[in-house]
């Protein structure tokens, strides 16, 4: 089955929903896209293998996440084959680290929100959000908390400025985009925006749990600590009664 056109039994879906401004992106969904992931989307395109190459070798465990569907909620913006032939010269002169974190520029968790629930990502969803910002997962790796911003630009989707090609994927459990270039620096966030990414994080996502169960922890280790001084206090109180003079 190839992947870079619409697969038979694949439901093709356009960004509006029909015709329109956007109908020139292409969301396809394979029929098996239940069990599909970014990783096997990207081996049957044939556009992405140095990227997949590039990635095994330099983030083995991301590739492994990207393999397992379960995993495998993210959003890729994959680049293609001819974007890294471009800027060979510029990755012969990076750091392995440095490899990594460019790779995990193109990376993006789940956009979560309180209630839970997160949108998987779309040419739809991209058109009508406007300016949207997307952790990258070198920022969920160092805490440093960098984001990428997609937007649109006389009706073409891009990402860092970067153009987004007319077909992406749907995979299991998030989508994979193919973008024409690869994101070589993402600018961290200011202050006021960084304190205000954590303070989000820590009130509603995963930091929460760490409080609660600090919090939780803290209130059974007191209400022990109580017992034990409650008790020890119970028996000083009935051994006096008992022996008064401590004889």
């Amino acid at each position: 089955m190839t992947m870079t056109s619409p697969a038979m039994g694949a439901a093709v879906l356009q960004a509006d929903g029909e015709s329109g401004s956007w109908g020139s992106y292409e969301y396809v969904c394979p029929s098996d896209s239940s069990t599909i992931t970014p990783i096997s989307v990207l081996a049957e395109t044939g556009n992405h293998d140095v990227f997949l190459g590039l990635f095994e070798e330099y983030d083995p465990e991301g590739f492994a996440i990207l393999s397992d569907p379960i995993l495998a909620d993210k959003t890729v913006w994959a680049p293609i084959d001819t974007a890294f032939e471009s800027i060979a010269g510029d990755l012969e002169n990076l750091e392995a680290d440095q490899i990594k974190e460019v790779l995990g520029y193109h990376i993006s968790p789940p956009r979560s929100e309180p209630s839970g629930a997160y949108p998987v990502l779309t040419p739809k969803f991209l058109a009508d959000g406007g300016e949207l910002k997307h952790r990258t997962r070198t920022g969920v790796l160092t805490g440093s908390d960098q984001r990428t911003l997609t937007s649109t630009q006389a009706e073409i989707l891009v990402i860092e400025g970067i153009e987004i090609l007319p077909t992406s994927w749907c995979v299991a459990a998030g989508s994979v985009f193919s973008i024409n270039e690869v994101i070589l620096d993402v600018e961290p966030p200011g202050f006021i925006e960084k304190t205000y990414n954590q303070t989000i994080r820590i009130l509603f996502y995963d930091d929460i749990r760490f409080l609660i169960y600090s919090l939780g922890g803290s209130i059974v280790i007191g209400i022990g600590v109580s017992l034990v001084l409650g008790r020890t206090k119970e028996e000083k109180i009935t051994e006096l009664e008992v022996n008064p003079n401590g004889n």
